[in-house]
């Protein structure tokens, strides 16, 4: 058992180690945390969207989200190089930056701010204005399987899925839940294979994203706007021509797996984005 901690100005942690049995370790851990607003969002500036007829306005003023964290694992190691592990998590934020906070609109007139531009434009800006929490579940799961014979020595695989929950007034008046805040993603997995062989070497890879909220609407939930879950393939190859010189060749989305949006229901599709497929060749030196 190995307890450690760790106490500073702004940031505290303690984490506690456990062999419970040969090859199954646990952990658990409590530690806070903080994450700045980035630099762009501080700089005081002004952002117009013709289209959109909107003007963000930068907050100079943001405070850093300050959370507090807890994490615990199960981890089992096995031969040959291989572990599986469940791990489950919590965090609590406070001063949570809200963005796109709408002020109101531009006032006609050359004394409105703007040396009379933009009128009747919405005004958007940010501020440390809400709560959150959230938690979750992770599996993992990867392995070489150097005990295989020849040419499968190797192979490699690797596979992770993560559930999330989330609930907090995120800056408005009410209490939202998972499915009320857009952008928060409650199932994700990636699955992927490996394989080296002297000089060669080649991977394929599995991104799952489950369906998600991109925009809220308080006045119903018939015009909340989803995406639909996607699932993309990338698969790539590379050769080492030298000791400081590789050669790869990537393919991203391998089956041009499309973005589709609904309102509401299923049924109600919004819009379909087709972003086809990228090959990317490289050569990646070390001097």
């Amino acid at each position: 058992t190995r307890l450690v901690s760790d106490w500073s100005s702004d940031v505290c942690s303690s984490d506690l180690n456990h062999d419970l049995i040969r090859n199954l370790k646990a952990r658990a851990s409590w530690s806070t945390s903080f994450g700045r607003p980035g630099l762009a969002e501080l700089r005081p500036n002004e952002t117009v969207n013709e289209a959109a007829q909107t003007l963000t306005i930068n907050n100079p003023s943001l405070l850093p989200q300050m959370a507090k964290n807890w994490d615990a694992s199960l981890e089992y190691y096995f031969e040959p190089v291989g572990v599986i592990s469940a791990s489950w998590f919590r965090k609590t934020i406070r001063d949570y930056i809200v963005r796109g906070i709408n002020q109101g609109t531009v006032a006609a007139g050359n004394d409105n701010g703007f040396n009379g531009e933009y009128q009747g434009f919405t005004l958007l800006t940010s501020a440390n204005a809400g709560t959150a929490t959230v938690e979750g579940w992770e599996f993992s799961y990867q392995q070489q399987f150097t005990f295989l014979p020849g040419l499968l020595k190797g192979l490699g695989a690797s596979a992770n899925y993560t559930l999330l929950e989330t609930h907090g007034d995120f800056g408005g008046v009410a209490s939202r839940g998972t499915d009320e805040v857009p952008g928060f993603v409650p199932r994700t997995a990636n699955y992927g294979l490996t394989w080296r062989h002297r000089h060669f070497s080649a991977r394929a890879a599995i991104n799952y994203v489950g369906r998600y909220l991109t925009n809220f609407t308080a006045t119903g939930s018939g015009r909340n706007l989803y995406r639909f879950s996607r699932q993309i393939v990338n698969v790539g190859v590379g050769y080492h021509l030298r000791s400081w010189l590789n050669l790869t060749l990537d393919v991203s989305n391998l089956f041009n797996e499309p973005e589709a949006f609904y309102r509401g229901i299923p049924d109600q599709m919004q819009s379909t984005n087709i972003p086809g497929t990228t090959i990317t060749v490289g050569m990646n030196g070390r001097f």
